[in-house]
């Protein structure tokens, strides 16, 4: 198993993800990276609606 380091951002943002009720989401995706890291990554949803200026 793999030790992840969190940057300061990450952990701003994990404020964030405990208001949008998406933490057990969120801790089972960190889980699945810590422990292979490169393997591939699990199904996911597409985005919806108008992304513009997203990024």
């Amino acid at each position: 198993m793999y030790k992840l380091y969190y940057t300061n951002r990450a952990k701003k943002d994990a404020e964030l993800i405990k208001a949008s009720n998406l933490k057990s989401k969120a801790e089972e995706l960190l889980s699945l990276i810590a422990q292979a890291p490169y393997a591939y990554p699990p199904e996911f949803e597409f985005l919806k609606g108008d992304l513009k200026g997203a990024i």
